[in-house]
């Protein structure tokens, strides 16, 4: 048995997708974790269950220092992640700004952010640039840190699981526009990968991706797994901006106008992690 102490990593969001993936990727690494994770509601049934998984819930609000200071002085290591639909643009690079000034006060050995794929790019879609902004703070922090910026992710498509089921996947895709995707498992793969390797990442960027796929290709895919006929519907722009508003209006039409650029193919052979394909997201997510 090893007489080391585990190394304290804490883990914000860890109710939330994001961080939930990377507290399920500590939980079940060969490497021995003690693993805390920073929430503003304790009670939640999710805090709850974090906690008969061995999961030490701390409640801490991103918002405001003083409520979280003392976990980050108790722990080694940070994963932070922030959300944009939650917080607003401002309220996201305060909050992501805010976790990372205390790190670096505080003196952590490590401190990994999850920011979204392109947002180096200058792409004017505000929740790419509120994440480069805080992406800037902690190099001006001079942070011993590993920025993630994953991709679309595959989970993304639940939310049109029985339009699928039934025969037609949209997105406002033009024709032959590929788009790359990852299944949020794969990001918490990754960043637990990061902690068990903390000096082969550390100073690193990582843009993250599993597969990619045309919308006419990821209907195909759907279309095998289904066993039956998956039609591919290209909305438009304007179909998405009045559906879901400008922010996703202008995140598709970046897509089809640059897109994300993952070396998907590298990050298979480097990094140790069976980034997973669409056709088995849908396979182990029971989609039938």
């Amino acid at each position: 048995m090893s007489l080391e102490t585990p190394t304290s990593i804490l883990v914000v969001g860890a109710t939330g997708t994001q961080g939930g993936a990377v507290v399920d990727a500590l939980l079940d690494s060969d490497v021995e974790f003690d693993v805390h994770g920073l929430t503003r509601h304790p009670e939640s049934d999710a805090a709850r269950q974090l906690v008969e998984r061995g999961v030490t819930i701390e409640e801490g609000d991103l918002n405001e220092k003083g409520t979280f200071r003392p976990i980050v002085e108790g722990v080694d290591v940070v994963y932070g992640v922030t959300n944009y639909y939650e917080a607003g643009y401002d309220g996201e690079v305060a909050q992501g700004t805010n976790l990372a000034e205390v790190a670096a006060d505080v003196g952590v050995d490590h401190f990994v952010f999850s920011s979204v794929g392109g947002a180096e790019r200058d792409t004017d879609i505000p929740h790419f640039d509120s994440k480069y902004e805080v992406e800037e703070r902690i190099r001006d922090l001079d942070l011993p840190a590993t920025v993630v910026r994953p991709v679309f992710f595959m989970q993304n498509f639940e939310g049109q699981r029985d339009a699928v089921e039934n025969g037609t996947m949209a997105l406002a895709l033009d024709e032959g526009v590929e788009l790359q995707m990852i299944d949020v498992d794969d990001i918490g793969a990754f960043v637990a990968r990061i902690f068990e390797n903390p000096d082969e990442y550390r100073g690193e960027t990582f843009e993250l991706a599993g597969d990619e796929h045309t919308l006419e290709s990821a209907a195909a895919t759907a279309s095998d797994i289904l066993d039956r006929d998956v039609e591919a519907r290209h909305l438009s722009i304007e179909d998405v901006r009045e559906r879901m508003g400008d922010e996703s209006a202008t995140m598709f039409e970046w897509f089809n106008e640059h897109g994300y650029e993952a070396d998907i193919e590298t990050l298979r052979e480097d990094n140790d992690v069976d980034f997973t394909r669409l056709a088995a997201y849908f396979r182990k997510n029971d989609w039938k």
